[in-house]
């Protein structure tokens, strides 16, 4: 009797981890995303518990299967504790992880479609960023694109052919291409 309540026991627990598994999706749900949100907004936090940025969206789909997290109208606003956050719009964007490689994988946040990054200081100081695209890595708080950019400062602006931007320490760095040099204009009023 004990051996049978043992059997039936066992085989109660199996059927139950059975049922635990999620059955295979029909054909027509193979490609939807794994969380849809509308409106929605993510937060993320350093290690020292201090908010990194944050992104809203008028949707963001998440795919499990692929690592992948797709922005519509993403809107990120990037905190720096010594200078003014920069706020990088895009009308698309997707989330994913980078492969580990040479250096450890990290997430990434791929921006595309008029990404306009923006810094504007309480003085009236501000740097603005035009460009078709941009990658965005949180983690080292480092932006870059190879694209075209147009940045316009409170005292001028500047046409380059790509960029790479440690934005916590506010240092950009601009480049050219063998038929395309930086190209700046000074504004008159900078040297009254």
């Amino acid at each position: 009797m004990a051996a049978t309540a043992i059997v039936a026991t066992v085989m109660a627990v199996f059927r139950n981890h059975e049922s635990d598994q999620q059955p295979d999706l029909p054909a027509a749900l193979a490609d939807a995303p794994d969380l849809h949100m509308v409106d929605a907004t993510i937060l993320q936090y350093g290690e020292d518990g201090n908010l990194s940025y944050r992104l809203a969206a008028k949707t963001i789909r998440h795919f499990e299967a692929d690592g992948l997290t797709r922005l519509n109208s993403a809107d990120l606003l990037v905190q720096n504790s010594d200078e003014p956050p920069w706020r990088i719009a895009a009308e698309e964007g997707e989330i994913r992880i980078t492969p580990a490689g040479e250096q450890h994988a990290e997430e990434v946040v791929l921006l595309r479609e008029n990404v306009r990054m923006e810094q504007k200081y309480p003085d009236g100081r501000f740097v603005r960023v035009e460009t078709p695209s941009i990658d965005y890595y949180p983690d080292r708080q480092y932006a870059e694109t190879s694209r075209n950019v147009m940045i316009d400062t409170d005292v001028g602006r500047t046409m380059a052919v790509g960029l790479q931007g440690e934005l916590r320490r506010g240092l950009l760095n601009l480049f050219s291409s063998d038929t395309e040099r930086v190209h700046t204009i000074v504004l008159r009023r900078q040297f009254r």
